[in-house]
């Protein structure tokens, strides 16, 4: 391969976060545990069905949200651009039909009603995200599509592992603790996943779009937001005095306060970009965190261990070589709490005013 094309692949890389993979991957691993079906092999061919399937949901949503990112992500717009935008319309095209193949073989191998029906439904949410009814611009059900991100995958790994339709006695005994573990992890999703949308205040409001995660966090004071944060762990809390969840789940208490201090950090963030950036990072790595912690608390073994493992090695890796922001520090964690500590958002009609200029000059 020529460095010219070497330098392509680096840039679609980065500009489709192919580190998402591992936001799939990790719920994924756990549905195979659950199913008792998790082995090496199963984990590498999840991490390449993921990875492919990440891709093509961010190459569509690159090309979908074009005008706005040229403001809001002016560093990923560049590297679109590198790679080419007629190119990226054809790499959508083998991504979705590499999905298909991929699909098409995994129901062959393992015929089940369950798994056609996560996989349809699946790549349909990932298309209609960007494209058709564009759900990422449908204030409420972006939520419920991103929450998706975790039960999505979770649900095809445990049909992964049943290939005659009839969950195996083992993932039968684990369908208890998926309840809890589902409530959890799609409250955790809702109530902070529209913190990515700091990064992007400008570019949507020349569009006329407003995050109704960012329009909650103006409108209200730190009360709200730090309680807001708090839903998944009052539930977390419930589940264990009921007996749901285990005592050792209790333990999982401890990330409160920095989905705590993510929330608050919003207002904080709201004027420096390089802030926002520093937020949304701290975001997506204690999503993934939390992710992790929650299912090695439900589903403790070994397998999901060393998965979860190899799948924070990947994460870590592509963050820091092969993602088109710069990657999260430990010492940008006190910079989140002071944000959180701050005086909270200002308004910039002048920036969203030249926002407007831009996009509709882009549009022209």
């Amino acid at each position: 391969m020529s460095r010219g094309a070497g330098g392509k692949l680096r840039a679609l890389l980065q500009c489709a976060s192919c580190r998402f993979g591992a936001l799939y991957l990790a719920p994924f691993g756990g549905g195979l545990a659950a199913a008792g079906t998790l082995d090496l092999a199963s984990a590498l061919l999840g991490g390449a069905f993921w990875l492919v399937l990440g891709l093509a949901i961010e190459v569509t949503n690159r090309l979908s949200d074009r005008r706005e990112d040229a403001v809001n992500r002016p560093e990923r717009t560049a590297l679109c651009a590198r790679v080419g935008w007629r190119s990226l319309e054809h790499v959508q095209l083998l991504l979705w039909g590499l999905v298909l193949v991929a699909s098409a073989v995994w129901l062959t191998w393992s015929p089940n009603a369950l798994l056609l029906l996560l996989l349809v439904g699946g790549a349909g949410f990932g298309v209609a995200y960007s494209r058709g009814p564009r759900l990422a611009r449908r204030r409420v059900f972006v939520l419920i599509v991103l929450s998706g991100t975790f039960v999505g995958p979770f649900c095809l790994g445990f049909a992964a592992g049943d290939p005659r339709g009839a969950a195996s006695d083992a993932g039968f005994a684990q369908l208890g603790t998926f309840v809890p573990l589902f409530w959890v992890m799609t409250l955790f999703i809702s109530s902070l996943a529209g913190v990515k949308d700091v990064t992007d205040r400008t570019g949507d409001a020349a569009i006329g779009y407003r995050s109704v995660f960012l329009a909650f966090a103006d409108r209200h004071g730190t009360a709200a937001l730090t309680t807001l944060a708090s839903v998944p762990f009052a539930a977390l809390t419930g589940f264990v005095a009921t007996g749901l969840m285990p005592v050792r789940a209790l333990a999982l208490l401890a990330f409160l306060p920095l989905s705590a201090c993510i929330a608050l950090a919003v207002r904080g963030a709201s004027e420096r970009p390089a802030d926002q950036l520093v937020v949304r990072e701290a975001l997506y790595h204690h999503w993934l965190a939390f992710t992790s912690a929650t299912l090695l608390v439900c589903l403790p073994s070994v397998g999901l261990a060393a998965a979860l493992g190899g799948i924070w090695a990947w994460w870590i890796a592509a963050s820091r070589l092969l993602h088109w922001s710069t990657p999260l520090r430990a010492t940008d964690l006190p910079r989140v709490v002071r944000l959180a500590l701050g005086r909270g958002a200002q308004r910039r009609p002048a920036a969203a005013a030249v926002a407007v200029a831009a996009v509709a000059e882009g549009g022209a």
